[in-house]
């Protein structure tokens, strides 16, 4: 039987990748828990000369990315324009 973070390397090595909220579905935990495994997840796959690409969040009324943000969690609101409508960060592994 696989752990759960095995289950999540499993779901995030298939090719469109997942958002934080879908892994959280398909793991049956909180979305904050995920992120943590995450984070776990990320130092793991390094020894197997894996990363976990980040596709960012965008705000969807003014297009503001959120790229290079070191945390995990999805944000709330757009620091340029204040809207809560962002996109979800999409995450997948690959080989770096």
């Amino acid at each position: 039987m696989k752990t759960r973070r095995e289950k999540i390397v499993e779901l995030l090595s298939e090719n469109e990748g997942k958002t934080l909220l879908e892994l959280a579905d398909l793991t049956n935990v909180p979305v904050k828990v995920v992120a943590q495994d995450l984070d776990s997840v990320r130092k793991t796959i390094r020894y197997d000369n894996k990363r976990i690409e980040v596709r960012p969040a965008v705000c969807m009324n003014c297009n503001y990315t959120f790229s290079g943000r070191s945390r995990i969690s999805d944000p709330h609101k757009c620091p340029e324009c204040h809207s809560e409508r962002i996109s979800p960060q999409i995450f997948r592994i690959i080989s770096s």
